[in-house]
């Protein structure tokens, strides 16, 4: 018997890894070794020590000791699966939505799915600790008040309910029907695995410091006789869901996008475009951007770009308008891969071409700007991977070559200089400021043609610090995921990171992967 225990003990030995040091940002992960009684235990046996370091520097932890490395890891901690989205993804459909939000104290993890549920998480062990159930929906949006109490989400479904939840419980404290500003349609038959689109939904779900709801609630869907209908329509609600402002006072034949606030100037950008049929009505700025005062939401400024002939024969916007009343500053990002920076009276600061259209041969070639943002007097912008445009005579065909801007982070200044650039084998997609102001977290999804597992996830740069540093010197830690991840991640301010992760196809006609939220540090 004692032989073979020994032998036991000897088999477990072996078998447990080797005590390591990780070096993350701010901080020290402390594996397979106890750890100072001050250490924050996480999953797995392993716990994170906050602890500046340098490059270069020898620490010792737990009796490990290890030379800090030249750029910090990023490692997950947990992960929190989601369900079945395989027909989604096997079906060619574009990755699940999936909103995530930290709570203001950093300890809880709201998330909304693609299938209709609303989840808070341990945030730092993945643990779920309620979970409410939506059903014929998908959850468009989620938030926190600013006391952590309350939880809003924002479905998008025949109703379009937006819910104050209880954060303990998920119980309802108030709920508004945005069906009733934008109207509803029928929710999609069951084999109709992208009809949830065409419901009404919240565009944008922001709090303001106050306690305030800024809602941009949208519609467009088809009608009974095929005839293509918009109705959208900006509200300021207040903390109890009474209605405190709207534009326009009522909804508009057009659709509100994604608002960006402007705190400080008391502004919020948003992003009008159209799919109509018909003409468009007279007074928006379809094809561009309008300024909001965000008190009682009165108009303050628009901008609207024409179509870049001859390879374009309509203006698209997507998540890539903001404003600066500080900066005296207007962004607009076009699917033609024109950046248009603008005062508030409208006036010319530059024009930048980004991605624009250029020949490759016979065949021109471009990049999209969709995403971008103001910090602190720069402009933040990514270009896409290479396309052709559409009103090419051949846009199905393959890009001969890559626009010589394609699949970059852009920092430039109001007047459209180049402060610093980035690019790398990652697929960028989606760009977010994190909790502190100055993190800046860019998405890394799925690829076109690389079959590369390994460049998955969120990339972290550093916005602030000493000017004159690149990108390479600005870009803090890789948080590499198994899976492609959906376009929003999100960080608390100690600096986790969490990502929604999906499948993606295998071309055999099926998927790997899995639909998960995943934490990273």
């Amino acid at each position: 018997m004692l032989l073979t225990l020994l032998a036991l003990t000897a088999c477990q030995e072996a078998q447990k890894p080797p005590a390591a040091l990780i070096f993350v940002r701010g901080g020290v992960i402390v594996e397979g070794a106890a750890p100072p009684k001050d250490a924050r235990p996480l999953p797995g046996g392993r716990a994170l020590v906050a602890r500046l370091w340098r490059p270069g520097d020898q620490v010792e932890l737990g009796g490990v000791g290890a030379q800090a490395p030249g750029r910090a890891e990023c490692v997950p901690i947990a992960h929190t699966p989601l369900g079945d989205v395989s027909r989604l993804i096997a079906g060619g459909g574009s990755p699940p939505d999936t909103s995530l939000a930290f709570s203001p104290d950093g300890d809880r993890l709201a998330v909304g799915s693609y299938l209709g549920e609303l989840l808070v998480l341990d945030a730092w062990t993945g643990e779920v600790l309620r979970k409410k159930t939506v059903p014929e929906a998908l959850i468009k949006r989620v938030a926190w008040s600013p006391d952590g109490r309350t939880i809003y989400a924002a479905e998008q479904s025949p109703d379009a309910m937006i819910w104050a939840l209880d954060a303990e419980t998920l119980k309802a404290r108030w709920s508004r029907r945005l069906a009733d500003d934008v109207g509803s349609s029928p929710a999609p038959a069951g084999v109709d695995l992208f009809g949830v689109y065409s419901l009404p939904t919240a565009f944008g779900l922001e709090v303001l410091p106050g306690g305030d709801l800024l809602v941009a609630a949208s519609h467009g869907w088809n009608d009974e006789g095929g005839a293509r209908l918009n109705r959208s329509r900006i509200l300021r609600l207040s903390p109890e869901g009474e209605l405190v402002a709207g534009f326009p006072e009522t909804a508009v034949d057009g659709i509100f996008l994604h608002p960006q606030l402007d705190l400080e100037g008391g502004l919020v950008a948003l992003s009008v475009t159209r799919s109509a049929s018909g003409d468009a009505p007279p007074g928006l700025p379809f094809g561009g951007m309008i300024v909001l005062d965000l008190v009682d939401l009165s108009p303050v400024a628009q901008l609207r770009a024409e179509p870049l002939a001859p390879h374009f024969e309509s203006v698209f916007v997507w998540e890539a308008s903001a404003v600066s009343q500080r900066d005296d500053l207007m962004v607009l990002g076009l699917g033609d891969g024109r950046v248009l920076l603008r005062r508030l009276n409208g006036s010319e600061r530059a024009t930048l071409d980004a991605g624009a259209p250029v020949m490759a041969g016979e065949v021109p070639i471009s990049a999209s700007v969709g995403h971008a943002l103001i910090r602190e007097g720069e402009v933040v912008y990514l270009t896409s991977r290479t396309t052709i445009p559409w009103g090419a005579a051949s846009p199905e065909l393959r890009p001969p070559t890559a626009h010589p801007n394609e699949n970059a982070l852009w920092v430039v200044s109001a007047n459209g200089e180049t402060r610093w650039t980035w690019t790398g084998p990652q697929a960028l997609d989606g760009v977010s400021l994190a909790a502190d102001g100055r993190r800046l977290l860019v998405g890394a999804g799925a690829r076109d043609a690389d079959t590369r597992e390994d460049l998955f996830g969120a990339l972290v740069f550093d916005l602030g610090g000493t000017p004159g540093r690149g990108g390479e010197e600005r870009l803090e830690a890789f948080c590499a995921t198994a899976s492609p991840i959906f376009f929003r991640p999100v960080m608390s301010l100690d600096g986790r990171v969490a990502v929604a992760e999906h499948p993606a196809a295998d071309g055999q006609g099926g998927v790997k992967g899995e639909y998960r939220v995943t934490i990273l540090r």
